[in-house]
């Protein structure tokens, strides 16, 4: 049961992650003629420290499941 709610849950997160970043990837393609490039960059940091997350998030998730 843990393992189900588990997965819902990090799925939720990864969906709402995945929104996020593409929402700074269509922010940051909009940004990229501009010449506004602390915004830019920003959005660039944004995306990156996302996927480092969702990242940690799955190890985390993979941990939990392969060692309880």
């Amino acid at each position: 049961m843990f393992n189900i709610i588990m997965l819902v849950v990090f799925s939720l997160v990864t969906l709402f992650y995945a929104f996020y970043i593409a929402s700074h990837i269509r922010y940051a393609a909009s940004l990229s003629g501009a010449t506004d490039k602390k915004a830019l960059a920003k959005s660039i940091f944004a995306i990156v420290i996302s996927v480092i997350t969702l990242a940690i998030l799955w190890f985390q998730a993979a941990f939990v499941y392969l060692y309880r």
